[in-house]
């Protein structure tokens, strides 16, 4: 990546133009900020005769994180090259934290400027590079003390019992005028019941209906409450009289007194009995321990355990050889979870495993294509076609025949280290030979030196034969026989090898027989192999070799299923 000084910089001929505002205030009106930003960025591009390739905003998006639509549509365009440049109005447009340096390196990697009109910088001398670091630094300083800041005065007003904003809890009211929240004399019956048919029937959707049978609407109005809504519910601690400070932090050790979870007075007495809500935590807990990893709120920034392909007990034995046939990026291990559903007649948890294009699921809406296959689907058929290739009459002689050339290619180094310790070996038998002959006409006075070198040469020489056998034996498989028919009796039986096989180990044996397996969202698929084919093809839908030469793999296409 270059960054340049618009001044004089060099023309590019295709730019993406971005712009981006933190709330949904600043895009109304008449004269929106996003707007504004773009018409300055085209009359820049205009004037340096620059063609604009994509206009592309995020409003009302925080530049503190990565995680936007319309950054996602460009970080998608420098990876699949359609621009050659990136302009904005200033470096805090793009990101206000030090995640600049993720996407600078992204930028560098295919040769991608950016560009702004009011934060000029040469990265071609070192006071330019130094000055660019220094305005990333100040916009992410600006940024963290301004969230201090407001951490720091929303922390304060939930001490005093004041609300911060969003949606009242049910069964208070929030004062106007003091902005403290207020108990709602008319619902702590009726919460006091919730709580109750929870412990009874320790069932959150117990409490749903409940609640849906005696026409109790939900906080926003709803007629039916949500498992989050009755969540928060039944862990809110106003509801005895107490104020959790930094709840998202719970459990977290070794954190600040300012970021440390703690437990405040309300200014608001109980709503229910302190025994009752202890009995409903002690029953949430209780199930937690019993499903560690279904969602929820854990310790971990509110958020509880997901599954991860470990936890499946899942092997995807085409991990690393399958691509995209539309994009050529990975297609990557993906699965969907379903809970029990009566209704539905599944009575245990079960999962769907998938194959998805990587670039889809990094790019997300950014990507146009969605390329997606059941991993069944993808593994059985791979698996079949390997059995297939076992049983043919042409393949197998040429695979071993390149065998052969390879291995013998790969032992070449120790053919040469052979011959070298075998020409050692004469040159040590030269000296001990001129050794014993000076010997015989020798005085005794030198005959001891004599024999001290004598005995030097004789230790060389044994570890010379050592080195000798053991490349002896390096080489011996070459020389060994081999039986064809056995080889081939053991291969063909691949069908009931793999039903025996772990899944491990499936995956080790297709690492080393599937080169790639290029599949498309239509079904149609192609494979390469690590095999040689004959002139002829092994078959219906096989390329075989044209120039007569030895291929190093082949390629099955298969079209897609009706």
């Amino acid at each position: 990546m270059s960054k340049t000084n618009p001044s004089n910089s060099t023309p590019r001929k295709r730019m993406a133009l971005y712009a981006r505002v933190s709330t949904q205030e600043q895009t109304k009106g008449n004269y929106p900020s996003c707007e504004s930003q773009i018409e300055e960025l085209e009359a820049f591009c205009k004037a340096k005769g620059w063609q604009v390739q994509a206009l592309i905003k995020d409003e009302g998006v925080s530049a503190g994180s990565l995680q936007r639509d319309g950054l996602a549509r460009l970080r998608w365009m420098v990876e699949t090259e359609q621009i050659d440049g990136i302009l904005c109005t200033w470096y805090d447009r793009l990101t206000r934290s030090r995640d600049f340096y993720i996407l600078d390196q992204e930028f560098k990697t295919h040769s991608v400027a950016f560009i702004t009109l009011h934060d000029p910088t040469d990265r071609h001398t070192a006071s330019g590079r130094f000055l660019e670091t220094m305005l990333v630094a100040a916009k992410t300083y600006e940024r963290e003390q301004t969230g201090e800041k407001v951490r720091t005065k929303m922390r304060m007003r939930a001490e005093k019992g004041m609300w911060n904003g969003g949606l009242v809890p049910f069964g208070f009211q929030r004062d106007p005028q003091t902005q403290v929240l207020v108990a709602d004399e008319s619902k702590k019956s009726v919460l006091r019941q919730i709580f109750q048919v929870y412990v009874d029937t320790q069932s959150d959707f117990a409490v749903r209906d409940w609640l849906k049978a005696h026409n109790i609407s939900a906080p926003l109005g709803k007629a039916e409450w949500t498992p989050s809504s009755l969540r928060d519910l039944l862990m809110n601690r106003r509801y005895i009289g107490e104020i959790e400070i930094n709840r998202d932090k719970k459990g977290i050790e070794g954190l600040s007194e300012f970021d440390a979870y703690k437990v405040v007075p309300a200014p608001h007495g109980p709503l229910i009995p302190l025994d009752l809500f202890e009995m409903a935590q002690s029953i949430r807990r209780n199930r937690g321990a019993q499903w560690p990893h279904r969602g929820g709120r854990g310790t971990h920034k509110g958020k509880g355990q997901s599954y991860s392909r470990n936890q499946c007990q899942r092997v995807y034995l085409l991990q690393g050889s399958m691509v995209c046939g539309i994009c050529s990026a990975s297609m990557s291990p993906h699965y969907v979870y379903h809970k029990p559903n009566e209704k539905e007649k599944r009575l245990t948890a079960s999962f769907i495993y998938h194959y998805t294009c990587a670039e889809k699921m990094k790019y997300r809406q950014a990507v146009q294509h969605s390329n997606r296959v059941l991993a069944r689907v993808a593994e059985n058929w791979m698996l079949e076609a390997i059995d297939g290739m076992a049983t043919s009459e042409s393949l197998l002689p040429r695979a071993l025949e390149m065998g052969w050339q390879k291995t013998e290619g790969h032992l070449q180094p120790v053919k040469d280290a052979l011959a070298q310790c075998r020409t050692a070996l004469e040159e040590n038998q030269r000296r001990i030979d001129e050794l014993v002959a000076t010997a015989t006409h020798t005085s005794s006075a030198l005959l001891d030196l004599l024999s001290e070198k004598a005995n030097e040469l004789k230790v060389e020489r044994e570890q010379l034969k050592l080195e000798q056998r053991r490349l002896q034996e390096m080489l011996s498989p070459l020389n060994s026989a081999f039986d064809e028919r056995e080889f081939r009796a053991v291969f063909s039986d691949f069908a009931s090898m793999r039903e025996k096989a772990e899944p491990v180990e499936l995956q080790r044996l297709l690492r080393l027989i599937v080169r790639r397996l290029e599949w498309m969202p239509d079904g149609s698929h192609r494979a390469h192999y690590y095999l040689p084919v004959g002139k002829t093809g092994g078959g219906k839908g096989h390329s075989g070799d044209k120039t007569g030469g030895l291929p190093q793999w082949f390629e099955t296409k298969t079209a897609p299923p009706d």
